[in-house]
């Protein structure tokens, strides 16, 4: 096993140097806009200067409102693309190579962060922070599907490998995924095959607009750890 690690990988037409990948991990050093900081960039250097064959950032908020943490990176307008640019940039420069997570919390923020009512599928709380969430409606689901194919396409214009979409760890993609928060009566709730609507939407969507070429990875929780 061990002599593989250090062997090239291909996901998608993505080559990989090596099969050690960092997994995303928030560290909050971004701007409250979104923008990336030195420190944010350097982090991120500093694995691919020790050799890591692909990093995965922390997650990438597609809307301002899909934030979970305050200081973590955001790419829903063009504005952003300029500052994160330098990260993949400066990745690069060790042959490595760096996928974007990008994420909408829906539930499991709160108005603290976000200075307005958290999003689910359901008005049903979050077990960490109870507030109570507003029900999306559909036109209000189809503009989080653009929003996702439109952040992809930034990540892209900015010089990230690809997207990792994240479905997993209790955020909005879950939420929609899970009979626990996902409670709703239309074609996106009920049955698994309706449940999956959402996260399928937003695959598409990215593909749409990113191209065939770009490599997309979807995150997904084993188990929801729910009694």
């Amino acid at each position: 096993m061990p002599k593989y690690l250090f062997t090239p990988m291909r996901i998608g037409k993505m080559e990989v140097s090596n099969r050690l990948v960092v997994p995303a991990m928030v560290m909050n050093f971004c701007n409250n806009d979104g923008t990336a900081t030195e420190k944010y960039i350097a982090y991120h250097e500093a694995k691919a200067k020790g050799g890591w064959g692909l990093i995965i950032t922390e997650d990438y908020a597609v809307d301002p409102r899909g934030k979970g943490f305050i200081g973590i990176p955001g790419l829903w307008n063009d504005d952003q693309i300029e500052s994160h640019s330098k990260l993949p940039e400066r990745v690069h420069r060790y042959g490595s190579k760096i996928v974007a997570q990008i994420y909408h919390a829906g539930r499991q923020t709160n108005h603290l962060v976000i200075g307005a009512q958290p999003v689910a599928p359901s008005p049903i709380p979050c077990p960490a922070n109870q507030e109570i969430p507003h029900e999306l409606t559909k036109a209000e689901i189809r503009n989080i599907v653009e929003e996702f194919g439109d952040c992809a396409l930034r990540a892209k214009k900015a010089g990230f490998d690809g997207v990792e979409v994240h479905g997993a760890h209790g955020y909005l993609i879950a939420q929609f995924m899970s009979a626990y928060s996902n409670k709703r009566t239309d074609e996106y709730g009920g049955s698994l095959l309706n449940r999956i609507k959402f996260p399928l939407e937003i695959i598409s969507n990215i593909r749409a607009k990113a191209g065939n070429d770009f490599p997309i990875i979807f995150r997904i929780s084993g188990d929801e750890f729910v009694p």
